[in-house]
Parts: structure tokens; C-alpha cells; sequence
């Protein structure tokens, strides 16, 4: 029994601990920094060593993923907590002999379903995905490289992950037992009701929570945006390019007839559509060349200053100004947002080198210009005092409700001690009473009923007799479970439904123990990032003094 309670008490925090205690002397991080190919930038530092912009970008890469499914939604800090995890995370690895060999990283890659046509792994295949997500050979390598590694981290840690005997008949009673209960409703009166608040109180709300207001980096930039459409006259494709592309795409070609014979279709049948193909690729190609060589021509005569204008001039398009926009944030005047993003958070004015890029969009290709850059910065009260109010009327009603459910559920519980029926003390506070209900949790996804889910939850650990917290069952409700009657369910199935308990339970406390732990790990790194990163806590874990930015080796 001693070992059962202990084991529930340290799950969260210290089995990983105790795991990294008796690693601890062999998991002392050590910084590698490959130098970056942009000019030695550098986005920060471990133990004092720089970590490469680069090396961080294929953190990043892998948290957020590539291409069109790459995700956008999470806020850059978070991200970039996450990175430096798995940076940390990487050196610990390599630094302790775990490595991944280049058989490892090719087996991986010919397995994976995207490169496969109908005699297995396509080279061809694989090229062509790599080009449309904008990834060489080399940096997808190192990006499943980097994945396997991670994932022989996450086995290492699992074997610290246990399950007592006695928590695991826990969870199979709390599933196949059979619960009658009676509930009841309280309603949240304070939902949309404006609560009276001083302006002291909305001050002292900004300041105990500026992190919420904070705004990240932002970039301005001015754009011109010109179809591909107006180079597919330029463009000629030659007989030998619709048949290499012909033979590259068989699976686009595929035919099957009425008794599922499947073949090829004629090269004569789909030339056309190879043809519009080719030409709109080879257009885009011709339009970045163009675009390219006159937007940095340093020959030319005219000034850097008016380059955009004279090249939209000339295309017939108009110059642009988009608002201060995030790395993160979807933007509308583009069909790549991340694409776009990333090239203007490396611009800068001081040079025509980095004044300017090329952007391709879906059907047109975009050239940017510097305009502005703003800091992240936590904005003063009074530019966010809207939303400050916003979010303090929010949690204003949240607490009130707490307050005011903690204070029925302490009184009705009250009323039971005293030998009162649930059913009654709850009348009394004017509550709605459901009538007996009885259950299984197991038998629910079978027989499902109203709130099954927040009653079971609330009921699963409770004997005969008990109540509840109040569990919210709807934005404006929430309830008190009151089990009248638990009866032990059918040992059969509690013993055919153990297997995959115990295995969906070493699966959540596997997900907990990672991430506690790649937290825990670059937290015991001199951790200098030259961007504020969120803590893990939601905090935020500042540049260093000397830092102040990215910097250069």
C-alpha cells in the first residue's frame, strides 16, 4: 500500500527525476554548433557555445514541420522552447554514444509511403516532393536523423515510465464498475453578466500577466506581386522534356479498365497536360531569373530606393505595403505564408543583398522590400486596454463561479453529513436533481447518455456515498455527481480490457515523463536563447544581457 500511494504522489515529477539523477553524470550537454550558412547568425547559446541559426532552424523544421502541412498555429515561443528541447536533448544523445548511421536514416526514408509507387521506393518521387516542400537531400537527412535520435531518446526515458499493480486494478474497477448515481445542476449565473471592477483591478491584471500581451517580432514589407501567367510566352518545351517527365510521373498516368487491369496512359493522350505543366514550372523559373537579376542588378542605374517601383512600373502591378505581421501568423495576400514570412524576417536595409527578395506564390511570383521592423515587445496598458478589460471580465467570472460552486457543493456536502438525502440538500439550494442513474464506464460508448462523459469522470473515483467537485459540463453549467451505489463489475472483463488499460496508461504517463524531461534537461543548461522563448511554465525565459539579439561568431 505504502509503495501504491508513493508511487501516485511522485508520477509527475519524480520518476523522470530519479531516471536523470542516475544518468546525470554522463548527461552533461555539451555545445556543437555547425557555422550557419547565413552569414554566422547564431540563435543563441548552450554552456556558453553558439548554436547556429541553422542548427535551430532544423529544430523548428521538425516541431513544426515542412511544406503546406507545416504548422502554423502555435505561437513562436512555444516553438521555440520546444527546439531548444530537442537541441539540448540531441547533444545529451550524441554525448552518451547514441547515434543514428546512414543505413538508418535510408531505410527510413524508402519506407515512407509518400516516395513509394507500385514497385516500391521512387527516387524520382522523392525529388520531387523535397522540391515542392523547398528541402535539398541534405537538410531532410538531417531532419529524420534528427527524428530517429529523438526517438531512441523517448525509449531510453520509457523505461523509467511504471505501472503499479494496484493503480492499474484502480483504473480497471473505475471502468467496468457499475455506478448509480443521481446528479445535479448548477447553472453559472455569472456567465456574460458584466462584473464591477476599479481600474486598479484591470492595471493590476496587466501587470501580474504582461506575458499574455506581449507581441513577438513583427515585420512590415512592401511587395509587388506578378502573375506567372505573363512569362508563358516566353516558354517552349522540347520533346525530350514531356517525355523524362512522361517516365518520371507514371503513377499521374495510371489507367485501369473494367476488370481492374491498371496501365499507363498514352503519351498522346496526356501530352497536352504535360505540356501546360511544364510550361507554367519552366514560366516560374524564367520569372524568378528576370525578376532577380533586375531587382539586384548593382549595375543598374537605377536607385535602390525606387527599384521597386521601376520594376512594378514595368510589370504593370501595384506596390504594396502590408501591415506588421508575425512569423506565425497566416497572412492573406499570399497562397505561402510561411514561405513569405520566413524571406522577410531575413531582410534588412542596409544592403541591396538583403534589402530584397523573391517569394513564390501558387500562381504568381512576389518581390519584397523591407519597410519596418518591430521588436518584440510587451505593449503599455493603455494600447491593449481593450483587450486587458476583455480578459479581466473573463477570469473576473470564472472565479466568481468557482467561488460560488465550491461554496453549494461545501454546504449540500454538509447537509449529506448530516444525514440529509443528496436529492434534498440539493433541492434546497434550488438545483436541478437528475433521477438514479446507472452505468458502466466500459458500457458506456454503447449506451450513451447526457454528460456521460463529465459524470463518469467525476464519479470514477468515488465510493458508495460520495460527491463530487462540481465538473463542468457546458460553458454555463456545471455538476455535482452524487454516487448512491458502486458495485464491483465482472472480473472476466475487467481481466480480457487489462492488457490495453495498462497500456493506455503507460502511454500517458510516457507523454508526461518526455516532456517533463526534455524540459528538465535544458533547464540544467546555461541556456542563452537570443529571442524570449516560453519557459515550459507559461512563463518566458529571457535573451541574456549580453546577448541582446542574435549575434554573430
Amino acid at each position: 500500500m505504502f509503495i501504491y500511494h508513493f508511487n501516485r504522489l511522485i508520477n509527475s515529477r519524480f520518476v523522470w527525476g530519479f531516471f536523470a539523477i542516475i544518468i546525470s553524470v554522463a548527461f552533461v550537454s555539451v555545445g556543437s554548433c555547425a557555422r550557419s550558412s547565413r552569414g554566422g547568425i547564431v540563435a543563441g547559446k548552450l554552456n556558453g557555445k553558439k548554436i547556429s541559426a541553422e542548427t535551430f532552424s532544423q529544430a523548428e523544421d521538425a516541431i513544426r514541420g515542412i511544406g503546406r502541412g507545416r504548422n502554423r498555429e502555435t505561437p513562436v515561443r512555444e516553438v521555440d522552447r520546444k527546439a531548444w528541447e530537442q537541441i539540448a536533448a540531441l547533444q545529451v544523445a550524441r554525448k552518451n554514444g547514441l547515434a543514428i548511421g546512414v543505413e538508418e536514416v535510408r531505410n527510413e526514408i524508402r519506407g515512407q509511403r509518400g516516395f513509394q509507387d507500385a514497385n516500391g521506393f521512387n527516387f524520382n518521387y522523392y525529388l520531387l516532393a523535397l522540391r515542392e516542400h523547398d528541402t535539398t537531400e541534405a537538410q531532410y537527412e538531417t531532419l529524420v536523423r534528427n527524428q530517429l535520435l529523438m526517438m531512441k531518446v523517448g525509449s531510453l526515458i520509457d523505461t523509467a515510465s511504471w505501472i503499479s499493480p494496484m493503480e492499474l486494478d484502480d483504473e480497471l474497477d473505475a471502468m467496468t464498475d457499475t455506478f448509480t448515481v443521481q446528479t445535479a445542476t448548477i447553472s453559472n449565473r455569472f456567465a456574460g453578466v458584466e462584473m464591477r471592477l476599479s481600474d486598479d483591478a484591470y492595471k493590476t491584471f496587466y501587470e501580474e500577466n504582461k506575458p499574455q500581451f506581449g507581441l513577438p517580432d513583427r515585420m512590415s514589407v512592401r511587395y509587388i506581386s506578378i502573375p506567372v501567367s505573363n512569362y508563358l510566352a516566353r516558354v517552349t518545351v522540347s520533346d525530350d522534356e514531356i517525355l523524362d517527365y512522361y517516365d518520371s510521373h507514371p503513377d499521374k498516368f495510371k489507367t485501369s479498365d473494367t476488370n481492374s487491369v491498371t496501365g499507363v496512359k498514352p503519351l498522346d493522350e496526356v501530352k497536352d497536360e504535360i505540356v501546360a505543366e511544364l510550361q507554367v514550372e519552366e514560366a516560374r523559373e524564367g520569372a524568378r531569373k528576370d525578376l532577380m537579376f533586375t531587382i539586384f542588378d548593382r549595375s543598374a542605374t537605377t536607385p535602390i530606393d525606387s527599384r521597386l517601383e521601376a520594376l512594378a512600373t514595368r510589370e504593370q502591378v501595384e506596390v504594396k505595403t502590408t501591415p506588421l505581421f508575425s512569423q506565425s501568423e497566416p497572412l492573406a495576400w499570399t497562397s505561402d505564408a510561411q514561405a513569405f514570412a520566413n524571406a522577410a524576417f531575413e531582410l534588412e536595409p542596409e544592403s541591396i543583398d538583403t534589402r530584397f527578395a523573391i517569394v513564390d506564390g501558387d500562381a504568381e511570383i512576389l518581390v519584397i522590400e523591407y519597410h519596418q521592423k518591430s521588436d518584440a515587445h510587451v505593449p503599455p496598458f493603455e494600447d491593449v486596454e481593450e483587450d486587458v478589460k476583455r480578459r479581466t471580465q473573463d477570469k473576473a467570472r470564472v472565479d466568481a463561479f468557482d467561488d460560488y460552486v465550491k461554496e453549494i457543493r461545501g454546504e449540500i456536502a454538509e447537509q449529506i453529513e448530516s444525514g440529509k438525502a443528496f436529492e434534498d440538500a440539493a433541492k434546497e439550494k434550488s438545483l436541478n436533481v437528475s433521477t438514479s442513474l446507472t452505468y458502466t464506464v466500459s458500457g458506456m460508448q454503447m449506451k450513451p447518455f447526457e454528460n456521460s462523459f463529465s459524470i463518469a469522470y467525476g464519479a470514477m473515483g468515488l465510493a458508495k456515498g460520495g460527491l463530487s467537485e462540481a465538473v463542468p459540463s457546458s460553458a454555463t453549467q456545471s455538476l455535482l455527481i452524487y454516487v448512491q451505489d458502486r458495485e464491483q463489475g465482472d472480473a472476466l472483463s475487467a481481466d480480457m480490457m487489462r492488457p490495453q488499460i495498462r497500456a493506455g496508461m503507460v502511454r500517458r504517463r510516457t507523454g508526461t515523463l518526455i516532456s517533463d524531461w526534455l524540459k528538465w534537461n535544458l533547464d540544467q543548461q546555461r541556456f542563452e536563447p537570443s529571442r524570449t522563448v516560453s519557459s515550459g511554465d507559461d512563463e518566458e525565459t529571457q535573451p541574456s544581457e549580453d546577448d541582446g539579439g542574435r549575434d554573430s561568431e
